[in-house]
């Protein structure tokens, strides 16, 4: 199955078309509080893909945004766009938050853009997320106000000009994440958590067991017998990614594999062999989170039905545990029933690609950390043809 929704990517060749026809179907919306005949036809996508940077969720697309710089050089949200069928799901949020990262990416510090001040999708939407009224708009930003005077996009309700300021901020927490996977009778299965409605990071989502690295991990870590080869192995999967508050490579795999244990102890009750652990993903949790993680994900085969029954509902951050096929996990992400965030969507539909424990412990991915959840599908990512130890 390929998920409808997974994470945010670059617009593709087939998206192109659709930018027009979600932008207009956005526009529609407007209708009951004003004529919508000054917006005129929306811009093409190949207008926007010509200029700027788009970004797209949704497969086939069902939401965007476009980012463009002005002549001085200010980072313009100029268009944010979710078709109507896609909204309250948090996409326009997803998209926002990924555009942030791009802002950063691009050694700026802040984003602007202009939209209707009482629309509650629109000013509301945006102070919500941190922008703020620009009252006397001067310059580039000044400009395209004027333009949009000009156009007669104030004739019925008043607009007004935002910006945000963008830092990377709050610092990412290191944390791991470990991927339990067996077979069973109904195909590939995960050991999956459905967190309390109390906590206050991704409150009821499914996700994998894990959780923050703490000071111990690297203590414990340093005096794990591990075979020197396979920890080399671990230091190398990891080079691409942003281990130096770890210590150096080796310290930092060791680290990692620590807290993997000790976290599917504290959450699930196995105890597992920290040498059949297998690295596997890197995502930072994007910009515009009130907390943020730097997460290590580690897939481990579990080859037994003894092995699997020691994964038990153990914690109170859940109050769901449970081995569950990824199929049907595929299936509540896809109707609504499961809350899945973007690294677990991405995850599990390259599970359910790989359909197999031999088949996932036969893989060797490349790591690379994802940041601002800004990742290609897993067909285009490149990680499933991968058996390449070195990670290359």
């Amino acid at each position: 199955m390929v998920l409808t929704i997974s994470s945010v990517r670059l617009a593709e060749a087939a998206d192109v078309p659709l930018l027009q026809y979600i932008e207009a179907a956005g526009d529609a919306q407007f209708v009951p509080y004003l004529d919508t005949a000054a917006f005129g036809e929306p811009t093409s996508g190949r207008e926007r893909v010509a200029e700027g940077v788009v970004l797209v969720i949704g497969t086939p697309a069902l939401g965007f945004a476009h980012l463009i710089e002005l002549d001085d050089g200010t980072a313009h949200l100029e268009q944010l766009a979710v078709h109507p069928r896609a909204q309250r799901r948090g996409l326009g949020r997803t998209l926002l938050r990924a555009v942030y990262g791009l802002v950063r990416d691009r050694d700026l510090d802040r984003l602007t853009l202009t939209t209707y001040a009482d629309v509650p999708w629109s000013a509301p939407f945006y102070a919500a997320h941190g922008f703020r009224v620009v009252p006397e708009p001067r310059g580039a930003l000044g400009r395209v106000v004027a333009h949009e005077r000009q156009r007669g996009l104030e004739r019925e309700l008043p607009r007004v000009a935002m910006q945000r300021i963008v830092r990377d901020e709050p610092t990412p927490i290191p944390a791991v994440s470990v991927l339990p996977v067996r077979d069973g009778a109904d195909g590939l299965e995960v050991f999956v958590q459905v967190r309390a409605a109390t906590m206050d990071f991704v409150p009821g989502a499914l996700v994998f067991p894990g959780g923050r690295i703490d000071a111990g991990d690297r203590v414990t870590g340093a005096a794990l017998d591990l075979p020197g080869d396979l920890v080399d192995d671990h230091a190398r999967a990891w080079r691409h990614t942003a281990y130096g508050v770890l210590g150096d490579a080796r310290q930092a795999a060791r680290t990692v594999l620590a807290c993997a244990v000790r976290e599917v102890a504290e959450e699930t009750g196995a105890v597992i062999d920290p040498a059949r652990l297998l690295p596997w993903d890197d995502w930072e949790t994007p910009l515009g989170s009130p907390k943020r993680f730097d997460v290590r994900f580690l897939l481990l085969p579990v080859r037994s039905d003894a092995e699997a029954a020691e994964f038990t509902h153990a914690t109170t951050e859940a109050h769901r545990s449970e081995w569950m096929p990824v199929r049907d996990v595929e299936a509540g992400a896809e109707d609504g029933s499961l809350y899945l965030v973007a690294p677990t969507r991405v995850l599990v539909e390259e599970l359910a690609t790989l359909g197999s424990v031999d088949a996932a412990a036969a893989l060797r991915p490349p790591i690379t950390r994802v940041r601002d959840d800004i990742c290609p599908t897993p067909p285009l990512r490149g990680r499933l043809a991968s058996n390449d130890p070195t990670g290359d």
